[in-house]
């Protein structure tokens, strides 16, 4: 019996991953923002949190369903499959990240910075942006480098990652509502090549 733990993005899988996701997030985020409409609840709320949580999930929900990856061990294998020695990387980011805290701060108590860096790391990989990576990173680019070379894969998958943050602009409160939808679309293009 062949049993395959490691699942491979394949660019069949672009257009069953799009659909996934982009339903997933823009039905949280579309019943977010008639909810907020009609004053039902804000983006400061327990509802209108849970609903931009839930979107914020769409393209690793989209990855996993998409991929048909529903086994916990699947998906671990799935997210750590990629970077071997990626452990290495995380110490060294995680020893730069507590130095800064203590260059930008030389009288914060060293403890508190410490402490400080794990409640950082979880907050942006659980709702500010990482939560998306398996999405974009795991399956998306890879899929499209399969098919366009590197640089118009990267450009594709930034259009569509600003696409699929556009019904946050409707959203009173979020970050995107604030600012300018071309600088978005120019800072998701060149972070997208990072």
């Amino acid at each position: 019996m062949n049993k395959q733990t490691h699942v491979e993005p394949e660019t069949r899988h672009i257009l069953p991953f799009l659909a996934w996701t982009f339903g997933i997030t823009w039905g949280a985020w579309l019943l977010q923002y008639i909810l907020t409409a009609l004053k039902l609840t804000s983006g400061a709320e327990p509802l209108g949190l849970a609903l931009n949580f839930i979107g914020g999930f769409g393209p690793t929900l989209g990855t996993f369903i998409s991929l048909k990856i529903s086994h916990p061990k699947k998906m671990l294998d799935f997210i750590f499959s990629h970077a071997k020695g990626w452990w290495i990387y995380m110490l060294v980011f995680c020893l730069v990240r507590v130095l800064t805290l203590f260059i930008a701060n030389p009288a914060l108590p060293p403890l508190n910075a410490i402490l400080m860096f794990p409640l950082g790391w979880t907050f942006v990989t659980f709702v500010g942006g990482g939560n998306e990576e398996l999405g974009w990173r795991g399956l998306l680019q890879p899929a499209l480098e399969k098919k366009f070379c590197f640089p118009l894969a990267t450009v594709i998958t930034a259009l569509v990652w600003v696409a699929w943050h556009l019904p946050l602009w409707l959203i009173p409160g979020t970050s995107q509502s604030q600012i300018s939808l071309l600088f978005y679309l120019s800072f998701g293009i060149l972070l997208c090549f990072c």
